[in-house]
């Protein structure tokens, strides 16, 4: 069991999925666009116990739409270029990224709040929360907020600790080869979290 809920995004293979959902993550994010349905099928088929959440990049309510007949994840994500009113009757719980670097974060947060069940923070590149810190504490204090930033390592049990956060976002890798992994990243932050 982890001491916060993690998502992990752009799953693509069934090495990075099994890996996850063995160490108790809670959110596998898959981005469907980019991944044929009869292969996140096949993987789906393999995972219990975990929430499989459809990630889109498109902005088009009916391509979301369609996707979302089709794959049926239980969680959509998309970011703040889609509508959400348009796709406010899409019947499952929705994550909202939101980028610290391009959007204005408290209007975002206000103004989506009504239509998303959670906020996942990120940034145009691979960025530390560092002196983002304040800031989040007080947004993730009114909005449920999981941080896709990069935590620094020796701060990161004190950190999830002692913030509101609701949890934390991470990112699979590539395989090396079909089933060959190598999972080193993902582990020094999953085994951080592991409750004793």
């Amino acid at each position: 069991m982890l001491k916060t809920l993690v998502k992990v995004s752009s799953i693509t293979n069934l090495s990075d999925a099994r890996y996850c959902a063995g160490m108790g993550v809670d959110f596998l994010g898959f981005p469907l666009e980019q991944i044929p349905v009869e292969k996140f099928t096949e993987i789906r088929n393999w995972l219990a116990g975990v929430q499989i959440v459809g990630e889109f990049s498109t902005h088009k309510a009916e391509d979301i739409k369609a996707k979302v007949a089709e794959y049926q994840p239980d969680i959509l994500e998309i970011d703040t270029k889609v509508n959400l009113v348009a796709i406010q009757d899409i019947a499952i719980p929705k994550i909202l990224r939101v980028n610290i670097d391009s959007d204005n974060l408290p209007a975002v947060f206000a103004a989506s709040a009504p239509y998303v069940s959670q906020f996942l923070l990120v940034g145009d590149s691979p960025q530390s929360l560092d002196g983002m810190e304040g800031s989040v504490e007080i947004w993730s204090a009114q909005y449920p907020i999981l941080v896709g930033l990069e935590i620094p390592e020796s701060d990161l049990d004190e950190w999830i600790e002692q913030s509101s956060i609701k949890g934390i976002g991470l990112v699979a890798g590539d395989e090396d080869r079909p089933g060959f992994r190598d999972f080193t990243d993902l582990m020094n932050i999953l085994e951080k979290l592991e409750t004793e």
